[in-house]
């Protein structure tokens, strides 16, 4: 009795020290993102975030619940974006996580390009990209409703500087 009374401690502290353990710090994450996913191919094409062409901007929302009212939050970012010649959304994928870790790591000029959304200072940026109506759908996240924020802003920034022109332009 007292062995399974051991072993049932051990097992309670074994996974309260598992449950409270944080997670990966973002430079920590950024670092194993960059030494897994990012070469010469993904540094040759940094220009691609700065020359992308963007179409919308819109807030992801979800809404909480709570007793007798209900409230949004903004959990994310969708960017529409064009895509560039000769490349899929797992390349941009990558292209622009490499971009992201590369960024929060130091390792480029974090100032090359303004209102950059896909990167915030010791913070994570979640990054997906997928096909969408002929173009890239590029979903970004963070892991509060302030980075999302923080997101959003430079993401509305990053699309008045990098705006598809609709209308033609008058002589």
């Amino acid at each position: 009795m007292q062995a399974y009374l051991r072993g049932f401690v051990a097992l309670g502290v074994f996974s309260l020290a598992a449950a409270c353990t944080p997670a990966p710090l973002p430079a920590a994450k950024a670092a194993g993102i960059e030494q897994a996913q990012c070469d010469a191919t993904s540094t040759a094409q940094e220009g691609l975030v700065r020359s992308t062409k963007v179409l919308a901007v819109e807030p992801i929302y979800s809404r909480i619940i709570t007793t007798g009212s209900s409230d949004q939050r903004v959990d994310g970012v969708k960017l529409v974006v064009r895509p560039p010649p000769g490349v899929n959304a797992d390349q941009m994928t990558r292209i622009l996580q490499c971009h992201s870790a590369r960024a929060l790591l130091g390792q480029i000029d974090r100032e090359s390009v303004r209102n950059d959304p896909y990167w915030l200072p010791d913070r994570w940026v979640n990054i997906e990209v997928r096909p969408e109506n002929g173009n890239f759908a590029v979903t970004l996240s963070a892991d509060s409703v302030r980075d999302n924020l923080r997101v959003l802003s430079q993401a509305n920034g990053f699309a008045s500087d990098h705006a598809l022109a609709t209308e033609p332009e008058l002589p």
